[in-house]
């Protein structure tokens, strides 16, 4: 094989792997996550109904502590709520054990409220955020970290349902 020939397949298999990469992450869905499906529980272990969140809309951060851009989204999160925190309820949702968070919480300081999903959360990637309305109906959800501005653009379209 010469040289040009290798070149050439080497670059058209490069270029094959990113159209691919990008077809994937385009069809990667999101899966649809009503909050009557989730079993929440707070650090003690006491059950969390989803209704009891639902006094003004409420936006869910499903994360992990093992999650790099989970954990750099979270000073984000701590502003929003503390900008918003008369017009929206902020959650972090993790299905690891409560000792893993609680230890996470006691190094960061964060004023979350930390919940623990009964089940094993399944999605492709994380950190998905999922705007609900009062109602408890899905308005929105994003894949991957969000910024600032995204966040308060949430909370308003969530407050106009």
């Amino acid at each position: 094989m010469n040289k040009k020939s290798f070149w050439t397949g080497y670059g058209i298999g490069v270029v094959i792997i990113i159209i691919g990469a990008f077809i994937f992450k385009a069809n990667m869905e999101i899966p649809n996550t009503p909050l009557d499906n989730l079993e929440l529980h707070d650090l003690s272990g006491k059950q969390v109904k989803a209704a009891e969140l639902l006094d003004k809309p409420l936006i869910v951060n499903y994360w992990a502590t093992w999650c790099a851009p989970c954990i750099e989204e979270f000073p984000i999160f701590e502003k929003v709520k503390v900008k918003a925190a008369s017009k929206v309820n902020i959650v972090m949702i993790s299905d690891e054990k409560s000792s893993t968070i609680e230890a996470f919480n006691k190094k960061n300081k964060y004023t979350f409220t930390y919940l623990l999903a009964g089940k094993a959360i399944s999605f492709p990637q994380r950190p998905v955020t999922a705007v609900y309305n009062k109602k408890g109906e899905l308005v929105s959800q994003i894949m991957g970290t969000v910024t600032e501005k995204q966040l308060l653009d949430l909370i308003d379209n969530a407050g106009k349902e």
